[in-house]
């Protein structure tokens, strides 16, 4: 269409003299055709983002549980130095809001993880910046990201999909290939 119109401009047919009137009737189907390319491509949210930071659930509780049961296995990945280890904790806001964030794992410590917060808190007053030590019993949730982006661990990602599965929502595709990374989902 827009070819077509271009070689109107230079080369003009007697249909296109008679009809066109402005530039701004390419506007309309150029508008049509960029808002249905995003439609058609849109991935939609991931999981995290449609679920409220406020949801309390069995399969989040049990979550915790696991993650906590196989921590063991993730202090030893974390001292062998692998990059891509994330925990997930409590975040006391200074709004007296109780956010559960996701943060880089630096290093582990005399029971100590040196992170950095890896999301945005939902509080905006909360401190954003430099690193800060959460303490061993504190974390609710650990991941290992591989180099293939799988990833190993997030338990709490899986009871959400959960969750959703036994609400019987349905996915949207970006939650579908945010499930098939996840290692321990299988």
């Amino acid at each position: 269409m827009l070819v077509w119109f271009i070689y109107n401009q230079v080369h003009p047919t007697d249909e296109f003299k008679q009809n066109f009137r402005s530039i701004f009737q390419l506007i309309l189907p150029v508008a049509c055709l960029i808002v249905g390319w995003k439609w058609v491509h849109y991935e939609g949210k991931g999981i995290e983002e449609v679920t409220p930071p406020d949801l309390k659930c069995p399969e989040l509780e049990r979550s915790i549980e696991k993650a906590k049961e196989s921590v063991p296995t993730f202090l030893t990945e974390v001292e062998k130095g692998i990059d891509g280890a994330f925990i997930k904790y409590p975040l006391n806001t200074p709004q007296g809001l109780i956010e559960h964030i996701w943060a880089y794992v630096h290093f582990y410590k005399d029971g100590f993880f040196n992170v950095s917060l890896a999301n945005t808190p939902e509080d905006e007053e909360a401190d954003t910046e430099g690193r800060r030590n959460v303490p061993l019993d504190e974390i609710e949730d650990w991941q290992i990201m591989q180099q293939d982006g799988r990833i190993r661990g997030a338990y709490s990602l899986i009871a959400l999909f959960e969750y959703r599965q036994r609400m019987g929502k349905p996915l949207s595709p970006k939650m579908r290939t945010q499930k098939e990374q996840l290692l321990d989902a299988v």
